[in-house]
C-alpha cells in the first residue's frame, strides 16, 4: 500500500470522507480498490459493483458507496449510468498530465521546503532511505511504490490541502500509467527495453535527484526546490516516453476480457503509440524564476 512511512494512508482529494459511523470501513474499502485500480489488478473499463463488494467482506453497501463515491473524486472510477467502472486509461491525456504534475509539483516543493517540520522531514528522509535500499530490487512495482511514497511525504510537509490533494491525485494518475508499463514480473517496459547498466544508471540518478529534494527541503532553500521539482519530472517523462511504444506493442497481444475492455484498450494502443512518437511538454523542463 502507498504511504508516506510514519503516517496513515493520504486520501488524494481536496476533502477527506465525511464523518460517519461507516466512515472507517470506508477509508479500509478505498484503500482496497484503489491499490486494485492502481495495480490493475482491476482492468481499465471493469464493473466495480458494489453489492458483490458489501456481500464478501459482510458489510451494509453504505460504506461500499462512500469508497467509491471518493474513487470518483480522484478520478480513478467513473460513472457509467447507474454502475461504476474503473477509469480507462487514456495515453492521449499524457502531456495535459505531465504539465498538472510539474506545476503542482514545483508548488509542493516550494511550499515543502517553507513549511516543513522537523517531524516532517525525518518522514521524508526514512522515506528516501527506503527508496534507496529498495533500488537494488529486481521488483519495478516495490520500487515504484517507494517513488510514490516519498513524494507522499513531500507533498504531506506543504501544509496546504489545495495544493497536496491536486499534487497527489495527479501523482497516482502518473503511477497508474506507469504501472500500466510493467509486466507480470514486475519489469517495467522501459527496463526490458535497456541493458542493465542503464536501468542502473537510471535509478541511481532517481536516487540522487531525491537526496538533493531532501537537502534542498532541510535548508528551506524554496528555489533550489523548485528547479529540482522541474529536473524529476524530466526524468519521469523521459522515462515513461521510452516504455510507451513497448507498452502498446504489449497491449496488442494481451487477453481481453469483454468487448468493452478491448475497447478500451484498443484505444489505449494507438494512443500510445501517437504519444510515444512525439515529445509531450517540449520546451517546458526548464524552471522559470519561480511563482511571482
Amino acid at each position: 500500500m502507498i504511504r508516506c512511512p510514519g503516517r496513515a494512508p493520504l486520501p488524494p482529494s481536496l476533502g477527506d470522507f465525511l464523518v460517519s459511523k461507516h466512515s472507517r470501513e470506508s477509508v479500509k474499502i478505498y484503500e482496497s480498490i484503489k491499490e486494485a485500480v492502481l495495480c490493475l489488478e482491476l482492468r481499465p473499463g471493469s464493473v466495480i459493483d458494489e453489492a458483490d463488494i458489501a456481500a464478501r467482506i459482510n458489510v451494509s453497501r453504505t460504506p461500499v458507496r462512500e469508497a467509491i463515491i471518493q474513487l470518483i473524486a480522484d478520478d480513478l472510477v467513473i460513472r457509467d449510468g447507474r454502475s461504476a467502472r474503473v477509469a480507462p486509461l487514456d495515453f492521449d491525456e499524457v502531456p495535459k498530465l505531465y504539465d498538472a504534475l510539474l506545476i503542482s509539483s514545483r508548488m509542493v516543493h516550494r511550499l515543502a521546503a517553507e513549511n516543513r517540520t522537523q517531524a516532517e522531514l525525518k518522514r521524508i528522509e526514512a522515506a528516501m532511505e527506503q527508496f534507496d535500499a529498495g533500488v537494488a530490487s529486481s521488483d519495478g512495482l516495490r520500487r515504484s511504490e517507494l517513488n510514490v511514497a516519498f513524494h507522499l511525504c513531500i507533498a504531506d510537509a506543504a501544509h496546504n490541502a489545495y495544493f497536496q490533494g491536486f499534487y497527489t491525485k495527479v501523482l497516482l494518475a502518473t503511477n497508474r500509467l506507469a504501472r500500466a508499463c510493467f509486466s507480470g514480473d514486475g519489469r517495467s517496459e522501459f527496463e526490458a527495453a535497456h541493458p542493465e547498466e542503464d536501468i542502473v544508471a537510471h535509478m541511481a540518478e532517481t536516487a540522487r535527484q531525491h537526496r538533493l529534494m531532501y537537502e534542498a527541503i532541510a535548508d528551506r532553500d524554496i528555489e533550489t526546490s523548485d528547479r529540482m521539482a522541474v529536473m524529476h519530472e524530466a526524468l519521469a517523462k523521459g522515462r515513461l516516453r521510452s516504455a510507451l511504444f513497448r507498452t502498446s506493442r504489449a497491449l496488442d497481444r494481451a487477453p481481453l476480457a469483454d468487448t468493452r475492455e478491448q475497447m478500451v484498450v484498443m484505444k489505449g494502443v494507438k494512443t500510445a503509440r501517437r504519444t510515444a512518437r512525439k515529445p509531450f511538454g517540449a520546451g517546458r523542463d526548464r524552471a522559470p524564476r519561480g511563482p511571482n
